[in-house]
């Protein structure tokens, strides 16, 4: 049974449309939803940029929330219960998939390629790792 759906958002075409598949199957399960955005701190090689370095995270931060609680108010009207949590680590996959594992997330619904540059390539780097390495089935949308 599916209780709890997870979806990684990283405001890509693709993670719009997983959004939308996981909602509506949301509803039909009666599943509480965790939208999750996951920030990769860069680490400056100039030290003298210490202080923009922070103040950079801080702002990535921000605009994740911002994202997020934007998508929470189009979600609470659908009555789907739902948490919303911005991570930061080192490796989104690793990151996505430790918060499935401790939040026993039951079905991770997420796009198949994200922001990031390679648009060749028919699946994303982290949606490839969560879907080899997940412990909960994982639906990839297009």
């Amino acid at each position: 049974m599916i209780k709890h759906i997870m979806i990684p958002y990283d405001q890509s075409d693709p993670a719009n449309r997983a959004l939308e598949v996981a909602t509506d199957l949301a509803k039909k399960y009666s599943a509480r939803v965790s939208l999750v955005s996951c920030i990769v701190p860069q680490v400056p090689m100039d030290p003298s940029m210490g202080a923009s370095y922070a103040e950079t995270l801080v702002l990535m931060q921000k605009s994740a929330s911002s994202v997020l609680a934007k998508l929470e108010l189009r979600l609470k009207e659908s009555q789907v219960p739902l948490s919303s949590i911005v991570l930061t680590g080192v490796s989104i996959t690793d990151e996505l998939l430790s918060y499935a594992e401790s939040h026993q997330v039951d079905l991770i619904v997420m796009g198949s390629r994200g922001l990031g540059g390679f648009k060749k390539l028919l699946l994303g780097s982290v949606a490839s790792g969560v879907s080899q390495h997940s412990k909960c089935p994982v639906l990839i949308i297009k």
